[in-house]
């Protein structure tokens, strides 16, 4: 198992040594990052949180996609692609926007083909003093492993013509049900989504007409899991070949400090599939209302928002 490894248990003593006893919430600043480096290196690929995606049943996706107080007051809904448009009565798909982040939300009747319960996690990634370009490779803790070793560019049609949006990199994992990837991310792909010229590409600028900070959400703060073995394992190795901070660990369950939002991993023998169990969001505004959307809830208390997932899934 990961958890077992010499060099994560000896990452752990280097964090644990550095971290306020008193404090359970991750500040950067007490991670020693120079005692790490000089364990393991840090000319690493740059990890930020870019969206996730989760395929909800029937009723909960149509109860989101129709309560007029969640679509007025929570956050900007749109179909996406390449206009941004406002919800349909046809879509099968939806955006939920943040600031930074946004949440793709799917059906069951999902142009994917997608299950229900499947989910999955995007990073961005970049390495410094590069620009995009064709040949962009991710830059590891460790090279030469079978993490983050295939990979896929994104094009998307504007038009008559096409741009490339992205080149994706995943570790080959067939029949999960929790995918993970990462991705290096185009700036002329704004050019052509805005009409104006960008010589680099950043999250905000992507959703800056569909983002309303008049609404509450406005970002992904963490992401808890529950994965079988197999997952557990490959989620863990990719985070710590991108230099990612194990933050804590408490038996087997790992939190690791990803860029811009914590992951929380626990391992399970039990599930027949991995899936997100809890998301943690930032809030615009302080509220304390508590929706129910079929087998979603979210409850807000002050200015967070967590999102229990645990009822979409069956086993």
């Amino acid at each position: 198992m990961m958890g077992r490894s010499l060099t994560f248990t000896l990452m752990a003593m280097l964090l644990i040594c550095c971290q306020r006893k008193a404090s359970k919430k991750y500040d950067p600043s007490q991670i020693d990052r120079e005692r790490i480096d000089m364990v393991f290196g840090h000319d690493v690929s740059k990890v930020l949180l870019d969206h996730l995606y989760i395929v909800v049943d029937s009723l909960t996706y149509a109860r989101l996609t129709t309560n007029r107080n969640f679509k007025n007051n929570y956050a900007s809904l749109d179909i996406g692609l390449p206009d941004f448009k406002p919800l349909n009565g046809t879509t099968s798909t939806c955006y939920l926007r943040g600031h930074k982040h946004y949440i793709e939300i799917l059906g069951p009747q999902n142009t994917y083909g997608e299950p229900i319960g499947k989910s999955g996690i995007g990073f961005s990634l970049r390495n410094k003093g590069e620009y995009f370009h064709l040949g962009v490779t991710p830059k590891l803790k460790r090279p030469g492993t079978p993490y983050l070793s295939m990979s896929e560019t994104v094009h998307m049609p504007f038009g008559k013509n096409s741009a490339t949006w992205f080149k994706a990199f995943y570790t080959p994992s067939e029949g999960t049900a929790l995918q993970t990837w990462y991705a290096f991310y185009n700036p002329a792909f704004l050019d052509s989504l805005h009409q104006t010229e960008h010589h680099e590409y950043s999250r905000e600028e992507f959703l800056k007409n569909s983002y309303s900070k008049k609404q509450l959400f406005q970002g992904i703060r963490s992401i808890e899991m529950t994965c079988t073995p197999k997952d557990y394992e490959r989620i863990a190795q990719e985070m710590r070949h991108l230099g990612c901070a194990l933050w804590e660990k408490n038996d087997k369950t790992l939190t690791i400090a990803s860029g811009d939002v914590i992951i929380t991993i626990t391992p399970s023998n039990s599930i027949k599939f991995s899936r997100i169990t809890h998301i943690r969001c930032v809030l615009n505004a302080v509220d304390t209302s508590v929706t129910q959307l079929g087998n979603l809830t979210i409850t807000n208390k002050g200015t967070e928002s967590i999102w229990n997932l645990e009822n979409l899934y069956e086993d």
